[in-house]
């Protein structure tokens, strides 16, 4: 039986995954999606190659791993950020400007780059999940401000959360960014709540 390095075979096992997925992060940075074969990645970890298989079916699974990895945590700041306001119209503009934090904090380009060219279809498809259940954060806010076109306010403050993301990854300031996209949702959302 192989030595654990942790208090429990559970904990060693996460402990693992998240050395692995460390270590594909890194060789993704360094060398690019070529450079990336399992391999590389028992090698930065030091363990056997077929080991790695322990954690993951295949390269394309730690892909994956490696896409949604922040999803989990940014999904849960939006969450508390949007919760700890008072009114839907305040927590329309906190969802957006979370997102905007996330992306800034984070490192959403590349991995958005990856998703978009080297995922699987199924790992697309959970992406995809990934992202609606955040939308649906955004939807239940503007459901409750009975705007007249719900779903059309929601895509739209999506779209500019998106831009914005954009031109975060593209390295402008998360406080010009936001600002511009808070006063935007706040002067969408007035002119639809007439």
């Amino acid at each position: 039986m192989p030595k654990i390095e942790a208090g429990s075979v559970r904990e060693h096992r996460a402990q693992r995954l998240a050395q692995l997925i460390d270590a594909a992060e890194a060789i993704l940075n360094e060398g690019g999606l070529e450079s990336l074969t399992a391999g590389a990645v028992a090698a930065r970890v030091g363990i056997a190659r077929n080991s790695i298989y322990r954690y993951f079916d295949s390269i394309e699974d730690l892909l994956e791993l490696v896409v949604t990895r922040e999803f989990p945590a940014w999904i849960d700041a939006v969450e508390r950020t949007v919760a700890a306001e008072t009114t839907p119209e305040d927590q329309a503009v906190a969802y957006v400007r979370a997102n905007l934090e996330q992306a800034a904090r984070g490192t959403h380009g590349w991995r958005a780059s990856l998703s978009r060219g080297s995922l699987s279809p199924s790992a697309r498809e959970r992406v995809r999940n990934l992202h609606t259940s955040l939308h649906e954060t955004l939807a239940r806010v503007v459901r409750e401000l009975e705007q007249p076109q719900p779903e059309l306010t929601v895509a739209v403050l999506q779209a500019v959360v998106d831009a914005c993301i954009r031109r975060i990854d593209q390295g402008d300031e998360l406080t010009t960014v936001s600002d511009f996209a808070e006063g935007a949702a706040r002067r969408l959302l007035a002119h639809d709540h007439r």
